[in-house]
């Protein structure tokens, strides 16, 4: 199993970051930037047993639900949630909100993934995930009006 990591610093608080995140405008505003998905139900909140299910086009013709339970939380500092049912095999999401430099903070996404014929998938996902969770942090930093900065992104 690999874990994916997207890691960026953002020049604001970690405190205001993460409660966009636990805020109905953060999932509005990163769905938003996202095509071929469509919210069948969003979290009321970040807290243990929240379920988000979405709609997403595989291919046009092929569409998959897409169902996520929040499975740990801790205010200001991490949220995790787990593909309950959905394209990959595995796919644990962590959100981890940490102290950066000059009172700013970094937003780590690490995903734990494993997907069908993995050694060659992996090649293929790796471009993918890049391009989401840039937009991602990208639309998060306009929220704020400001720049993230990438830090890592690959599989560790």
């Amino acid at each position: 199993m690999n874990t994916f990591i997207y890691r960026s610093s953002f020049p604001i608080k970690k405190k205001e970051l993460f409660q966009f995140h636990e805020d109905p405008i953060g999932f509005q505003t990163l769905v938003s930037g996202a095509t071929g998905v469509k919210v069948l139900k969003a979290p009321k909140s970040l807290q243990v047993g929240e379920e988000v299910i979405l709609e997403i086009n595989i291919f046009p013709f092929w569409k998959k639900i897409w169902v996520a339970k929040h499975i740990s939380y801790k205010k200001n500092e991490f949220f995790i949630d787990n593909q309950e049912k959905g394209p990959f095999l595995k796919f644990e999401h962590t959100h981890r909100f940490l102290d950066g430099a000059d009172g700013g903070c970094i937003l780590s996404e690490e995903i734990q993934i494993h997907f069908y014929f993995w050694t060659i998938s992996r090649v293929f996902l790796l471009p993918i995930l890049f391009l989401m969770f840039h937009k991602r942090h990208t639309l998060t930093g306009k929220h704020f009006g400001v720049k993230p900065k990438l830090i890592f992104c690959g599989y560790s």
